[in-house]
């Protein structure tokens, strides 16, 4: 065997093995985050694990096709090796679709929960569907391309490969060509619509210029992806060469792996901020740690007094918290007796609204009475987009 057919047919297993483990540790990471760290997850993690599970399968079988022979040229390989090589190919081929799928929707979900304008959610609402269409017509091509469905790697026992009458058939492989062409080019549209939507969503939101960028780096994640598909089409043409399939397409084998490998990886990796806050807090802000206000009991001053709650200690409402359009504060105090009789009856700041809510009584030795502060939740709400411009404040009074 030449040294050309080893390095391709190891370059198969390496591929998958390595994509495979990479987007596995990052959709581990994922649930992780979302299920424990902030305990938001939601339909856009379960899609991520539905891609994760068919990627598995995806890479498993193309691992299994690598075993066999694919990457070498049918001289080089027995019949019997052919036929199961092509097996696993088949395998593939609709584990990609599923796994594809799948990924594209979590990403839309993902980017619906900070997207306000009609427009915008439309937008994604669209991908989705063009991303489900198209990925369920090409999945079906593939599936039934042949009759019997077995016939797609049987024939392969023979060479030149031929359709022979009595065994079975298969359609046109230029059709098979024209749709991946087709499919191809939905697949890029897609990827870099949701690559460059976050631009749009982040430009006019009131944050230091560093941070948009950082923001908008992370969303637009899903572009790696596309570069994936882009250099995948001029390989597709290979499809039609039946008589050295395996060895004409690996390129296919790689880059189709890339694509769905970078995108669940990418698509992982937007969500992990909230562990890295959770582990190593923030340096901007030294009353910050892992996420989640130090001063969380006893009195707060200054600047922590207004500090909304960062996004890494959401809970289960993450999901109306996280848009863009809502800025809350809420502040919660739990005093001692001593603190209540030092501070009362004067607020410490003109936005605080402190009542006296226990009665005065004489203070049992060993004891220590406690107060709470009436606290106020303001929300101002900005309605550009979906009913137009202008904004309105809501309070919600907590004791």
């Amino acid at each position: 065997m030449s040294s050309d057919e080893d390095q391709r047919n190891l370059a198969i297993k390496v591929v998958a093995a390595l994509f495979m483990s990479i987007a596995c540790v990052a959709v581990m990471l994922r649930c992780y985050v979302r299920g424990w760290v902030v305990k938001a997850f939601g339909w856009d993690d379960g899609a991520m694990v539905m891609a994760m599970f068919w990627y598995i399968f995806f890479s498993g079988s193309m691992i299994g096709a690598g075993l066999h022979g694919n990457g070498r040229h049918w001289y080089s390989l027995e019949p019997e090796e052919r036929v199961t090589a092509m097996e696993y190919w088949w395998f593939c081929e609709i584990a990609f679709c599923f796994a594809s799928i799948f990924c594209k929707i979590s990403i839309c979900i993902f980017l619906m929960r900070i997207c306000i304008k009609r427009v915008h959610l439309w937008l994604l609402y669209s991908v989705m569907t063009m991303t489900v269409l198209a990925g369920l017509v090409f999945m079906f091509l593939m599936l039934l391309q042949c009759k019997p469905l077995s016939f797609f790697w049987t024939r392969m026992a023979h060479h030149p490969v031929v359709n022979i009458q009595g065994e079975g058939s298969c359609i046109n492989m230029e059709i098979i060509v024209a749709m991946t062409y087709v499919y191809s080019a939905f697949a890029a549209m897609c990827d870099f619509t949701v690559g460059i939507l976050p631009v749009f969503v982040v430009h006019k939101l009131h944050m230091k210029r560093q941070t948009k960028l950082a923001v908008v780096g992370i969303l637009s994640m899903a572009c790696i992806a596309s570069s994936a598909v882009i250099v995948r089409i001029p390989f597709v043409k290979t499809f039609d060469d039946l008589d050295d399939f395996l060895y004409a397409t690996v390129q296919i084998a790689y880059w189709s792996n890339l694509e769905v490998g970078l995108g669940i990886t990418a698509g992982s990796l937007a969500t992990l901020r909230p562990l890295l806050r959770h582990w190593l807090g923030t340096h901007a802000d030294p009353s910050y740690s892992a996420g989640f206000p130090k001063e969380s009991f006893g009195r707060p001053t200054g600047a922590s007094r207004q500090r909304p709650v960062p996004l890494g200690s959401m809970g289960a409402n993450e999901r109306s918290e996280l848009r863009p359009d809502k800025l809350a504060v809420m502040v919660t105090n739990i005093e001692t007796q001593r603190d209540l009789d030092g501070s009362w009856p004067h607020p410490s700041s003109p936005s605080d609204s402190v009542e006296r809510l226990t009665v005065q009584q004489q203070t049992l030795p060993g004891k220590m009475e406690v107060g709470i502060r009436q606290t106020f939740e303001v929300t101002q709400t900005t309605e550009d987009g979906f009913y137009g411009e202008g904004s309105h404040w809501t309070a919600r009074e907590h004791v």
